[in-house]
């Protein structure tokens, strides 16, 4: 059953003003009448993102606050998306949510699947081997666990076990291609650039390619994710506290705009809201690039080996995975 905050009635209504001010927007005409039309909008257009996943698609109370916190940042570009056309816009708003919960749903359960990994990894690289021949990473004097992320990356390149679990045709071709060294070593460089994807399925698909024991890999991708957690931990909290207050000065300047009277009081605060906006969308940009993988400077260190190399290495990589890949 659809949830309705406005009647038919209102609906229409509402409708009608919002298309009316993209026109505006599109336009650049009447900036004073375009923030006052702005500030009504995105606060109707946000009490009905957080209220539509409740009522609606039934989120608990707390999933329906995140679900709502996350998609604050898109409520600009969900009103200026919104066209005439057989949707209301109170049924636009609900398709929209309808698809957003998904995504939000499925990304908080890749979340806690790589926490699952991590915890994963956290219990088997410490365990002690049965024997040397079974895990032949150790040495006497220093284990895995001593192991920073250099020394593990080397003994990714350097080691392969003889045994291997049945694989794909693709699979298979991928490892044959990877027990060259130098292959290895292209592969390493292209998962150290990857995003945070890390799953308890991934490690034990690069296990399995590698032919490396899996608690070796458990443990790459431990340190890879400290490593990135401290090169960006601090720079994405800062960005994101950033973000944020620069979204309640742009509230308070919407809402400063609509009531001040003076016209050249009113344009400063017009100057000053389109600066906001623009340093805003900035800040947006930074925390998606600081959720990359580690950069081509910081692979050279770990690797041992230059920029140029990290450089050629991941782009051989992704030739070399595009032709497996591709049907021939």
């Amino acid at each position: 059953m659809e949830y309705r905050l406005l009647s038919t009635e209102e609906d229409l209504a509402f409708t009608k003003l919002v298309i009316e001010y993209n026109k505006l927007r599109e336009n650049k005409e009447d900036e004073v009448k375009l923030i006052a039309l702005e500030n009504r909008i995105k606060a109707r257009t946000s009490l009905l993102l957080y209220m539509i996943p409740m009522y609606s698609l039934y989120l608990e109370e707390e999933e329906a606050g995140g679900f709502f916190l996350d998609i604050q940042k898109d409520i600009d570009w969900i009103i200026s998306s919104f066209r005439l056309s057989g949707l209301s816009y109170n049924k636009y708003l609900s398709q929209i949510c309808r698809y957003r919960v998904t995504r939000y749903t499925k990304r908080n359960q890749k979340n806690k699947a790589l926490d699952a990994a991590l915890s994963f990894s956290d219990v088997t690289v410490y365990e002690k081997p049965l024997s040397e021949k079974c895990v032949p990473y150790c040495t006497e004097a220093k284990d895995v666990s001593e192991m920073n992320l250099a020394e593990v990356s080397n003994h990714i390149i350097h080691f392969q076990s003889e045994k291997l679990m049945a694989l794909t045709e693709e699979e298979e071709n991928l490892s044959i291609l990877l027990r060259k060294t130098r292959k290895r070593r292209q592969f390493l460089s292209f998962l150290l650039s990857l995003p945070e994807t890390e799953t308890p399925g991934f490690i034990a698909g690069v296990s399995r390619l590698l032919r490396n024991d899996i608690s070796v890999i458990s443990r790459f991708y431990t340190l890879r994710h400290e490593y990135l957690y401290e090169a960006n931990g601090s720079t994405i909290e800062r960005l994101e506290l950033t973000a944020a207050r620069h979204w309640k000065i742009m509230a308070k300047l919407r809402r400063a705009i609509w009531f001040e009277e003076d016209a050249e009081r009113k344009s400063l605060l017009l100057g000053k809201y389109h600066r906001l906006s623009d340093i805003y969308r900035m800040r947006r940009a930074e925390i998606a690039k600081a959720h990359n993988g580690l950069t081509q400077k910081e692979i050279s260190d770990i690797l041992g080996i230059s920029r140029s190399s990290v450089s050629h290495d991941i782009n051989e990589m992704r030739k070399s995975l595009k032709m497996i890949s591709s049907p021939i």
